[in-house]
């Protein structure tokens, strides 16, 4: 009555995103060239598929100008595909509440939050999100990065102020 199938199912709360991590690493074992060693390979995969995600983000949404504001707004569309949960703090700052990456972050945080951080940032690139960067903000049971102001002395603190 019942035979195996081909399909895989896999089901995980909080969202855990490990098969894009691996993939990451595969690229990067596949790709590393001569001038740099397995965390740089990592590292500019990660920021290559971002931006890759990011321009086909952009190319179906065609946005137009995205400043801080209405390019948080895209990226929490697309991050909340990938189970980052984004949640904004303020109109020019976004903190993760979960990270896809978990626990395996916890056993290499320098690589995986790296990768983490490439990733998220090149995501902004592709997006051309102005006036946003990806930044390492560890915090216990979040991800490790948050999308921060470019310019510190910009219109944020006015609206953290407030």
């Amino acid at each position: 009555m019942y035979e195996p199938t081909d399909t895989q199912i896999t089901v995980s709360i909080p969202d855990r995103r490990h098969e894009l991590l691996a993939d990451l690493l595969l690229d990067a074992v596949l790709t590393e060239g001569a001038g740099e060693n397995a965390v740089q390979a990592a590292v500019r995969t990660s920021e290559e598929r971002g931006r890759r995600m990011g321009e086909v983000a952009r190319e179906e949404t065609r946005p137009g100008r995205l400043g801080p504001e209405r390019g948080l707004t895209v990226c929490e569309g697309l991050l909340e595909q990938y189970g980052y949960e984004p949640v904004r703090e303020t109109p020019t700052r976004l903190r993760l509440r979960n990270c896809p990456f978990h626990p395996l972050a916890a056993k290499a945080p320098d690589l995986v939050c790296g990768m983490n951080q490439a990733f998220l940032s090149g995501c902004l690139s592709g997006l051309q999100v102005g006036g946003v960067q990806a930044v390492l903000a560890p915090e216990p049971g979040e991800c490790c990065v948050r999308l921060v102001p470019s310019d510190t002395d910009g219109d944020d603190r006015t609206a953290r102020d407030h």
